[in-house]
């Protein structure tokens, strides 16, 4: 399920989370998958605990620093 994707709308709440690197594996889903809780991708100790799953975007292409 470690999908990786990106917040494409911050607001309910969620604001506090824009200053962070906006890649996000998604660790849980809910309510059939309209919600689904999210870690940062750089730093795991930064979880969002629930988020529309609309506000989020599949990241399809990753690029890595050479």
């Amino acid at each position: 399920m470690s999908k990786i994707v990106e917040i494409i709308v911050f607001d309910d709440g969620n604001d506090e989370f824009k200053g962070y690197e906006n890649r996000w594996t998604i660790t849980k889903k809910m309510f059939n998958g309209g919600k689904v809780e999210l870690t940062n991708v750089a730093d795991q100790n930064i979880k969002i605990r629930s988020i529309s799953s609309w506000k989020t975007r599949k990241i399809l292409h990753l690029q890595y620093p050479e």
